[in-house]
């Protein structure tokens, strides 16, 4: 996990500007939100920590004051700070659920008290995807889980391309309503989260 976390960094500190400058993003708009937010992961993959990483390369947003990263959320971390929002990167390993030593019914667990906390203090998620498909057809796998316990709920949903080859998100967002922005790859979430969370207009 450390070799794809460095790996992120030297793509970030290489492309950052270019790849702001060049963003491809499609589908629905993005959504205004309002600071501090929490980062967060669903499933125990790199995901949330990659999130992280890209929203400090955007440069707009101060760590520890806009924004909160919380490895391993419970419930009542909802209620730790005034949130915005909660940007819930989903994507799981076995490795990544080995190392925090929980299951995945665990995990499905643990996301869904965390939904339902948000759920009921009114506070938006936004669902991301900033990795490839890795999801197999089967309805036990671990990253369908996820998808299945954030997206139906969130307020809004944001993935790569290469994660909705086979339409899943376009599906859930005419059966659920969620509005779904699509980008290019993954580097383009900088520039969502630039526009996202403009303070001098989100607040």
């Amino acid at each position: 996990m450390k070799k794809i976390i460095s790996l992120v960094l030297a793509l970030c500190i290489v492309l950052s500007v270019s790849a702001v400058a060049l963003a491809e993003i499609s589908g629905d708009a993005v959504v205004p939100c309002k600071v501090p937010f929490m980062i967060t992961n669903a499933g125990q993959g790199p995901g949330g920590k990659m999130g992280n990483l890209l929203v400090s390369r955007a440069g707009t947003l101060v760590d520890q004051e806009d924004y909160f990263y919380v490895d391993v959320p419970y419930a009542a971390d909802v209620d730790e700070r005034p949130y915005g929002a909660i940007v819930i990167v989903i994507g799981s390993t076995d490795k990544g659920l080995g190392a925090t030593g929980i299951t995945i019914d665990e995990e499905i667990a643990r996301v869904n008290e965390v939904m339902a906390r948000a759920n009921e203090t009114n506070v938006p998620v936004i669902a991301v995807l900033l990795e490839k498909d890795k999801r197999s057809t089967s309805p036990t796998n671990a990253n369908e889980r996820c998808i299945d316990a954030v997206c139906p709920l969130a307020s809004w949903m944001i993935v790569v391309t290469d994660a909705n080859t086979d339409g899943r998100f376009d599906k859930i967002k005419e059966e659920y309503g969620v509005p779904l922005t699509i980008l290019d790859n993954s580097m383009d979430f900088i520039a969502v989260i630039q526009q996202a969370f403009a303070k001098e207009t989100a607040e």
